[in-house]
């Protein structure tokens, strides 16, 4: 579906990231909005959410990188870095902050298929800072899948942020404006983050084992500046009351929490095998289809509402997606007739 940059992937790879992205992605959104429409507190559990799967990533990602014989205590046993510890410090100070930000907007009135909809703008971000700061190069019809994808987004976005009160009077929905802006910032931050994960890759080798780990491990100082809000929504989701059965006094959120924490292991580490195989902006392709799976799963499973404005404006993303990957593998192409 992304075409010819993806044809040096071997076919296990490939079912692998497939497996993996739209299995694993998909269900961690699933059980993601389980939590949310379970949780009866004031607090959105997004900090817990996000700790839980960074710790647990870490966790199953030491041991590839762990060398128990020729290693000590004193470096807890980690082989040495393939890429510069200084470069993944910068790397995961971006995807801490998105992180964080991302769990953060259900608290500004962002429904889960707003959520998906909105961060399929990543396509036009990426193709923007890789313009402008990576040197990079687009034909004319990957920027017409941008200018696509952009209608969509507008589309979709536009009515829920303005509506109308009465005649000719129309009332801005300042809530969702904050929370769109905040899904904004994070777009621009996440394209800088694959933008520089590529151009590492690219100058020291594709160690995406070695990013998965380090990019999780790294950030988890930083939960101390968090840790009383990460404590007291561990509290919320271990004592809650709706236990699996009557006989197994065993909290229903708690096993959610599990479960979204397995299902963002095996998610990103797709995301990172794919990423460490072909470009930044065709790792956002990719996940834009993924997205619009989950959008329909979130509609169709939990009832959320999708105006017609917000079917049209996914159908439109979609659509521009689709097409970036006919461009690109056009673009390839006749990028290999002029080598020849």
């Amino acid at each position: 579906m992304v075409g010819a940059e993806l044809t040096y992937i071997t076919l296990s790879q490939w079912l692998i990231i497939v497996y993996q992205v739209f299995g694993g992605c998909c269900t961690n959104v699933f059980v993601l909005e389980t939590l949310f429409k379970n949780n009866k507190s004031d607090y959105s559990l997004t900090t817990i959410i996000t700790f839980s799967q960074f710790l647990f990533v870490s966790i199953l990602s030491y041991f590839p990188n762990a060398d128990f014989k020729q290693s000590n205590l004193r470096s807890l046993y980690l082989k040495p870095t393939q890429i510069p510890i200084k470069n993944w410090l910068v790397l995961v100070a971006m995807f801490f902050t998105t992180s964080i930000l991302n769990n953060a907007v259900s608290k500004f009135n962002i429904t889960i298929p707003v959520h998906i909809i909105f961060r399929s703008s990543g396509t036009v971000v990426t193709v923007l800072v890789g313009r402008m700061f990576g040197k990079k190069r687009y034909n004319r019809d990957q920027i017409i899948s941008v200018v696509i994808i952009s209608f969509g987004i507008l589309i979709a976005n536009l009515p829920l942020a303005i509506s109308e009160t009465s005649y000719h009077h129309f009332k801005v929905n300042y809530d969702f404006v904050i929370g769109l802006s905040i899904l904004l910032s994070t777009s621009i931050l996440g394209a800088f983050m694959g933008l520089y994960n590529e151009l590492l890759f690219k100058k020291y080798g594709t160690y995406w084992q070695e990013s998965l780990f380090y990019t999780h491990f790294l950030a988890l100082p930083l939960f101390l500046f968090v840790s009383p809000i990460v404590i007291k929504e561990f509290n919320i989701i271990w004592y809650d009351k709706n236990y699996i059965t009557p006989e197994i006094k065993i909290s229903q959120q708690f096993i959610n929490l599990l479960l979204n924490v397995g299902s963002q292991y095996f998610c990103i580490t797709g995301v990172n095998i794919l990423a460490s195989k072909t470009t930044a902006l065709t790792v956002t392709v990719v996940l834009v289809v993924r997205k619009f799976i989950s959008l329909i799963m979130s509609v169709l499973w939990f009832g959320n509402e999708l105006t017609i404005s917000g079917l049209v404006g996914a159908m439109t993303v979609l659509s521009g997606a689709l097409y970036y990957s006919y461009a690109t593998n056009k673009k390839n192409k006749e990028d290999n007739i002029k080598l020849e």
